[in-house]
C-alpha cells in the first residue's frame, strides 16, 4: 500500500477529460502523472497479466520517480483448494500435524473474503445477473472446488456475453473514430476475456489433477 498523503488515486469520469494516446479501462493498468502535470507513464502493468507483479512495477515506478515508499503489504496466501488433498497416510508427528492445522485456521481466518453487493447499475437485467454472480462467488468462497468454479465460469460467461451485446447494441464505449486507439468498449471485453481465461485455465488444471488422482486412489494398492 502506498502513503495516501503521497498519492492522489483518480479517475477519468468522461472521454472529454481523456488525453489522446493515453489510457486504459478496468484492470490493464495505471496512467501516472506527476505533480505537474506531466505523464511519467500511460500504462503500468496489468494486474490480470501480472498479478502482484503490477503493483510491485507501479511501486518500482514511484518511488524511483519520486522517492515514494510503500507500505510493506501482508501477503495472503488461502489455505483452501479447489482439490481433495491425497488420502495417503503420513508418518509425521501428532505435534506436527496440530500445528499444521493451527496454521490453516488462521490462514483461513486472514483469507476470508467479505463480498460487498454490487451497486445497482440502473438495468434491472444486470442487476440481477450480478446478483448470481455473487451467489456462485460466494458458494466458491465457501466450498472451493472444481463445480463450485464451472458454475462461476458458467455465471461470469453468460453475463459478459450479455453485457457486451448490450454494449454494442447502444454504442456505448465505441470510438468515434475507428483509427482511434481508445476504445472503453475493447478494454472492457479484454478485462472480461483475461478474467474467464484465469478460471478456465484453473478449471482444466484442477480437473486434470482430480482425474490423476482417481486413477491414482484406484490403481493403488500394488504388490
Amino acid at each position: 500500500e502506498l502513503p495516501p498523503a503521497n498519492v492522489v488515486n483518480c479517475h477519468i469520469p468522461s472521454r472529454g477529460y481523456m488525453p489522446v494516446g493515453y489510457g486504459q479501462l478496468g484492470c490493464s493498468g495505471f496512467i501516472v502523472v506527476d505533480p505537474q502535470g506531466n505523464f511519467v507513464s500511460r500504462k503500468t502493468r496489468a494486474y490480470l497479466d501480472y498479478g502482484d507483479a503490477a503493483f510491485t512495477h507501479l511501486e518500482k515506478l514511484l518511488q524511483d520517480r519520486f522517492g515514494i515508499s510503500p507500505v510493506k503489504r501482508k501477503t495472503v496466501v488461502p489455505s483452501t483448494s479447489f482439490l481433495p488433498t491425497s488420502s495417503s497416510s503420513s508418518s509425521s508427528s501428532s505435534s506436527t500435524t496440530v500445528n499444521k492445522k493451527e496454521k490453516q485456521e488462521e490462514e483461513k481466518k486472514d483469507s476470508t473474503v467479505d463480498l460487498q453487493p454490487v451497486p445497482s447499475v440502473g438495468i434491472d437485467s444486470m442487476d440481477a445477473e450480478h446478483e448470481q454472480c455473487e451467489e456462485a462467488l460466494s458458494l466458491l468462497l465457501t466450498s472451493p472446488n472444481t463445480q463450485t468454479l464451472e458454475s462461476v465460469l458458467i455465471e461470469l460467461t453468460s453475463h459478459f456475453s450479455h453485457e457486451e451485446d448490450l454494449m454494442k447494441k447502444h454504442g456505448f464505449g465505441q470510438p468515434v473514430d475507428s483509427t482511434d486507439p481508445f476504445s472503453p468498449f475493447r478494454s472492457h471485453v479484454k478485462d472480461h476475456e483475461r478474467i474467464l481465461e484465469l478460471g478456465y485455465t484453473e478449471l482444466a488444471r484442477a480437473s486434470t489433477k482430480a482425474q490423476a488422482m482417481a486413477c491414482s486412489s484406484k490403481g493403488g494398492g500394488g504388490s
